[in-house]
């Protein structure tokens, strides 16, 4: 069994916060990946919407279970993924936006307080689904080598999958 269901077994609350969570996936990444597919771009106010219900999920289950050193974990896993992003666009020269920044420094919480190993799952799950998107795509010849793909939906979709399945 993956660690978030364990977790919701736990109890009634926990199993309310971790349902909470997986609603939050759901829905904000429902809408986020239809604004990046449409427009190329993730808006900062959905971002920021699932921030603030995340850091509200990942504190209320940190004090029901384990105290600071959840929350502490998400707050690291926060840093990572959000500064490997950054890493990634600034060396990218703009092929990744702030946008996705953001979105993986707000994924990085919610993974990071289950496991920080699943930081990098999450982001080879998600770098080898966009990968095969575009072969696919220019195979097909709906994409070329230079056409922009939003990333947001492979990413959203890379840490829903890890979220829902890492140990």
């Amino acid at each position: 069994m993956s660690q978030i269901w364990s977790i919701a077994l736990e109890g009634p609350f926990e199993a309310v916060l971790v349902m909470l969570q997986v609603l939050c996936f759901a829905v904000f990444g429902f809408l986020l990946s239809k604004e990046d597919i449409s427009s190329h771009r993730l808006p900062n106010r959905l971002v920021g919407l699932w921030f603030i219900a995340s850091l509200v999920l990942v504190l209320c289950l940190g004090i029901c279970r384990d105290g600071l050193p959840g929350i502490l974990q998400g707050a690291l896993g926060m840093l990572l993924l959000g500064g490997g992003y950054l890493l990634i666009s600034l060396i990218s020269a703009g092929a990744m936006g702030m946008g996705d920044v953001k979105l993986a420094a707000m994924l990085g919480l919610n993974l990071g307080y289950y496991s920080l190993s699943s930081l990098f799952l999450a982001t080879l799950l998600t770098f080898v689904a966009a990968t095969c998107w575009v072969i696919g795509g220019v195979a097909a010849r709906k994409l070329t080598l230079k056409s922009a793909v939003p990333f947001g939906p492979f990413m959203i979709l890379g840490a829903f999958a890890v979220l829902l399945m890492a140990r």
